[in-house]
């Protein structure tokens, strides 16, 4: 199975925490990484120009990965700027710092997070497969969430989201597998970032720790180099898996 010479990549939610640990790991890997963001254009525009910097090429491009209209828009900047995009990683998300519990939770907020976890995966994946079929050649990587597999910590809500997520890719992956495009999940757990930090008490944190049986919060690194290992040649006959990235928690 051959690839494109050029390999562009995608990273949905690029510019901080996990996702700019994935697109410096990708670039780091000589791919074109383009950076999208919502509202962080300063954070997008520093990790790019950290990857230029670093010889590589980059462009930070915003859209609301909720709207089709923006994700096509984006999707055609990066491949006039950059060229066709072989490698999606559908990392934006969001969640609720003040969950309380399915009877609090409002249509909108239940909308909201589903909207952007789960349709704005479809809709960046619905986007760029036309051009991977093209090519016959393609690599999806969807993050999800330990929460999607066990039901998790921050609410039902975000767990049906990244449950949603799985499901998708499993389905997905099924359908696309005879056209040289794999696609695959990676399930991060208690990882070390600011929206960890935000909606984690700093003296709830050690009791956390003590829960993961390595012994020490996930870093961004630990999910780029997982999301890495499914662009590479070897992982060719991996589709429709879920790597869990917890520490073993």
């Amino acid at each position: 199975m051959s690839k494109p010479h050029t390999l562009v990549a995608l990273v949905t939610g690029g510019s901080r925490g996990i996702g700019r640990g994935i697109s410096l790991e990708l670039a780091r890997r000589g791919m074109y990484v383009a950076i999208n963001y919502t509202s962080s254009k300063d954070h997008a525009e520093r990790v790019a120009s950290e990857i230029i910097n670093q010889g590589g090429r980059s462009i930070a491009v915003r859209a609301d990965i909720s709207r089709s209209d923006e994700v096509d828009a984006m999707v055609n900047i990066v491949e006039r700027e950059l060229g066709t995009i072989g490698v999606l990683v559908n990392n934006a998300g969001t969640g609720d710092l003040d969950y309380k519990g399915v009877p609090y939770v409002t249509e909108d907020t239940w909308d909201r997070i589903h909207a952007v976890n789960l349709k704005g995966t479809f809709l960046c994946c619905r986007s760029v497969i036309p051009s991977m079929l093209e090519e016959q050649w393609g690599r999806i990587i969807n993050i999800s969430s330990t929460a999607g597999i066990t039901g998790g910590t921050s609410g039902a809500h975000y767990a049906a989201s990244k449950g949603g997520v799985i499901t998708f890719t499993k389905a997905l992956a099924k359908e696309l597998a005879s056209s040289g495009i794999t696609v695959n999940s990676v399930a991060p757990g208690k990882i070390d970032t600011d929206l960890f930090r935000a909606s984690t008490p700093e003296e709830d944190i050690p009791g956390v720790m003590k829960k993961i049986p390595v012994g020490r919060l996930g870093k961004p690194e630990d999910i780029a180099s997982a999301v890495a290992f499914f662009t590479l040649p070897s992982s060719e006959f991996i589709t429709g898996q879920v790597l869990v990235v917890s520490g073993g928690y």
